[in-house]
């Protein structure tokens, strides 16, 4: 059986490993920090708050022999996104995964699944009764990334 606190633990001890990286870098997020609310969609912002970067932990999948053809993060996340630019057009929002150590990321498309060039980055799935943190299974609405629109976070340094 899982156990969700140990598994937060790692989550947060490998989260605060990828902000070290981006902060010891010059990449285009500039300084970013922990969002205040744990609970947040996103779990760095930037100081300006046009950067918002939602974190995942992978250890179990290793990119260069994964037999899935994407990753995948709650749509919530994506709901805040569309709320977010409605709130202000210039701001962007990332999911960096950390799956084995190679973290690879992924932009929030104002197009909503396709990239500027029209080709189809994402779509939208469910999840059934999964244990999401609440000692209970229940079923979620899942944003499917494919592998092939993921980047190496390098490139944005």
């Amino acid at each position: 059986m899982r156990d969700l606190k140990k598994d937060l633990k790692i989550g947060k001890r490998e989260e605060i490993k990828t902000l070290i990286i981006l902060n010891s870098a010059d990449t285009m997020f500039g300084k970013l920090e922990e969002d205040e609310d744990q609970f947040a969609n996103f779990d760095f912002v930037s100081e300006d708050k046009k950067y918002h970067i939602e974190h995942k932990y992978r250890p179990d999948i290793d990119l260069k022999t994964c037999r899935y053809d994407s990753l995948y993060f709650d749509r919530v996340k994506y709901k805040r996104f569309l709320e977010l630019k409605k709130e202000d057009p210039e701001k962007r929002c990332f999911i960096i995964w950390n799956c084995s150590g190679e973290r690879v990321c992924w932009e929030f498309k104002k197009y909503g699944w396709e990239n500027e060039d029209g080709e189809i980055e994402m779509y939208f799935s469910k999840q059934f009764n999964q244990d999401r943190g609440n000692g209970y299974p229940q079923d979620t609405d899942m944003c499917n990334v494919f592998m092939e629109a993921l980047h190496p976070i390098e490139e944005f340094f």
